[in-house]
């Protein structure tokens, strides 16, 4: 009898039991791990899809820091200008900022994009926004009576109730009237 327990760990079936014994811990740990590993992938994944909800939400406008100020010297006291650097085709989210910017149909408002080298004026007629992009002119933002000067390049009419957006036309600079679209992308290259 003294033999059985001394020599107990030298059985087969004592280590059959270490062995159940010790898997059946390995198991019992990785289970609540896999289980609190998905619970946080699951958490994971709901959050990014919240943020994506938000994303959706959040419009290109609302990451542009427009301070909207006065003109300095404009005599009608309804001009309004914003100064950005931002890639952004305002005419898409033109209604957009009209809704959140203008406090009177009779404000005219400019945006200067130093991003485009441009200058877009909005104002409202009637059940139309007329968004007309023009060609920037140096230091226009500083005084009313430079502002708004520059060359026509495209004008479209924006219409309030059902936000469509119709180009009403463009125009090229005379120096880009005959050059292909791909000629024009390698003359702004090494000119700008």
């Amino acid at each position: 009898m003294k033999d059985l327990k001394k020599n107990f760990y030298k059985k087969w079936w004592f280590w059959v039991i270490i062995i159940f014994v010790y898997s059946s811990i390995i198991n019992g740990v990785g289970t609540k791990e896999d289980v609190s590993n998905s619970n946080t992938q699951e958490q994971k994944q709901e959050q990014k899809a919240e943020e994506a909800k938000q994303d959706e939400n959040e419009s290109e406008l609302d990451k542009i820091d427009f301070s909207v100020r006065n003109v300095r010297n404009d005599v009608t006291g309804n001009w309004r200008i914003s100064v950005i650097a931002d890639n952004i085709d305002i005419e898409k989210y033109a209604l957009e900022y009209y809704n959140k910017f203008f406090k009177d149909d009779k404000e005219i408002h400019f945006i200067v994009n130093f991003n485009y080298n441009t200058t877009t004026r909005i104002t409202s007629m009637g059940n139309l926004l007329d968004v007309s992009i023009l060609e920037y002119v140096k230091k226009e933002e500083h005084d009313a009576k430079e502002l708004g000067g520059g060359m026509l390049l495209k004008e479209y009419h924006i219409n309030k109730d059902t936000g469509e957006i119709k180009e009403i036309q463009e125009i090229k600079p005379k120096h880009l009237q005959n050059v292909g679209a791909f000629n024009i992308a390698k003359i702004f290259k090494n000119n700008y």
